[in-house]
């Protein structure tokens, strides 16, 4: 559904990617990967146009003591207010971040966490 694009549903834009973890090794395939997934974020935002953004990420850019400045930079810099993102199950998710931070609200939506019930979010 989502590639380097968007897709409009109730007068919602539905954006995002996979992202990435990079917070051990930034050199080589994880760089190139990171940089990669940046970019198709920052494409299916640019293709959200004036519409009100829901943004979807596997990975998390908010986790126990990992921050991806990056892709937060990219969410704030486009007025992203709302961004659900899964990869946290198990023990895990008692780590995840839940909440607001800089004017984003984030919620973890992995199968497991929602006891496989899916969460309305509209």
């Amino acid at each position: 559904l989502l590639h380097n694009n968007c897709y409009e549903y109730g007068g919602y834009a539905l954006c995002g990617t996979r992202g990435w973890f990079l917070d051990e090794d930034k050199n080589g395939h994880n760089q190139k990967v990171f940089n990669r997934e940046l970019l198709r974020l920052e494409t299916s935002l640019k293709a959200a146009g004036e519409r009100s953004i829901l943004c979807f990420l596997h990975y998390p850019p908010l986790y126990l003591h990992y921050t991806c400045p990056e892709i937060l930079h990219v969410l704030s810099e486009y007025g992203v207010h709302e961004c659900c993102y899964g990869h946290i199950h198990g023990y895990g998710c008692r780590s995840a971040f839940i909440g607001e931070s800089d004017g984003v609200r984030y919620r973890l939506v992995s199968a497991d966490f929602l006891d496989f019930v899916p969460y309305k979010l509209r």
